[in-house]
């Protein structure tokens, strides 16, 4: 019989944010880790990935455009996790998220997409 929740795939997803938003991920047995701050949010993510059990990194949107250094850092040592999922914050999805996942889009098919631009 295929169980879905595992152990290990349950370990290897940790959220990162404020207590708000890791509060919401409790009951889906999500390891949480609070940050305060982008310093602390590298920082836990520095630590994550010295333990290398980390696979997805849960972020807000907000955090997640603070961390767009370190993302892009990762990237560019062709670390493959932590996969990081942004989801909106309690303020919904800003327009900056919607920019950057344009401009990933167009450098991954290699052209100048338009975004609802003339």
């Amino acid at each position: 019989m295929y169980s879905f929740a595992s152990i290990d795939w349950v370990m290897s997803v940790v959220a990162i944010g404020d207590n708000y938003f890791i509060t919401t991920l409790r009951l889906a047995g999500v390891d949480r880790r609070k940050a305060h701050d982008v310093r602390e949010a590298e920082q836990i993510i520095d630590e994550l990935l010295k333990e290398g059990k980390c696979k997805v990194l849960i972020v807000p949107e907000d955090l997640a455009l603070k961390l767009r250094r370190k993302r892009e850092e990762l990237l560019r040592k062709q670390q493959i996790y932590p996969v990081f999922a942004i989801v909106p914050g309690f303020g919904g999805a800003f327009g900056e998220r919607v920019k950057e996942i344009h401009q990933f889009i167009s450098q991954a098919v290699g052209v100048k997409l338009k975004l609802g631009e003339d």
